[in-house]
């Protein structure tokens, strides 16, 4: 039963996840809302150590806390991610995203099934990849059959700027390495209103955009602007690949 609902709950990864900790600290809780209130299907949340990647956010309680009905897209940019995933499973999420850089993310992503069975629903398991990391080194942790394999378009430990080509061309080729399980595809970094037609035309199943969403004039407008540019470039007989 557990991996018929896990199937389900991959059909239902698609379209823009919003990064909410773009948001106003302040207004966290009215952005989810809001998000929902636009049919959104995802929100998005970068947790971030301090260590793995220099910048700090919040944690399981944030997750927790911010549950308005949509799923809860976590990726945890952390040193140890072996060590906080019971914590996010605990709070909610029902994705969970480790690195593949950090030196527990094959324990970690054992420890998303675990925590599955544990809670007795579904959990999907996911794998970022940073943007120098090879495609190769990832053998290991693929044979551990993710669900998800995010591509970061910027790597936020430097201050090179975001290069949505490169991300895809690297999200089409680990399409061609997983083709037999058929993970969902999500890109991340340096989409806005600008760059979504790029983003969108490597067929993700998920696009990640928080800063061009909540730091604009008109949320809700720039949300649904790229969330029509995904769809139609998702769109049957664009050759768009459904995950599940």
């Amino acid at each position: 039963m557990t991996v018929v609902s896990r199937d389900r709950l991959k059909q239902q990864c698609r379209g823009i996840s919003a990064g909410i900790f773009a948001a106003p600290l302040a207004a966290l809780g009215a952005s989810v809302a809001a998000l929902a209130r636009w049919e959104a299907g995802l929100v998005h949340f970068d947790v971030m150590d301090g260590v793995f990647v220099p910048q700090m956010t919040g944690g399981p309680g944030f997750v927790a806390a911010l549950d308005a009905g949509l799923l809860r897209d976590v990726h945890l940019m952390v040193a140890d991610p072996a060590a906080q995933v019971d914590a996010f499973a605990d709070a909610g999420a029902d994705i969970i995203t480790v690195h593949a850089e950090a030196a527990t993310a094959g324990q970690a992503l054992a420890t998303i099934r675990t925590a599955e069975a544990r809670l007795g629903r579904p959990i999907l398991s996911g794998l970022a990849v940073m943007p120098g990391t090879p495609l190769d080194d990832l053998a290991p942790l693929l044979a551990a059959g993710p669900d998800l394999l995010l591509v970061l378009a910027l790597d936020p430990r430097n201050k090179v700027p975001a290069d949505l080509d490169a991300a895809g061309a690297r999200l089409a080729r680990l399409r061609e390495m997983t083709a037999a399980s058929a993970p969902i595809l999500a890109i991340d970094g340096g989409v806005t209103a600008k760059t979504i037609a790029t983003a969108a035309a490597c067929r993700p199943d998920i696009v990640v955009s928080g800063s061009a969403i909540f730091a604009a004039a008109a949320p809700e407008a720039a949300f649904r602007q790229l969330a029509e540019a995904w769809a139609a470039a998702s769109a049957p007989g664009n050759g768009a690949r459904h995950a599940g």
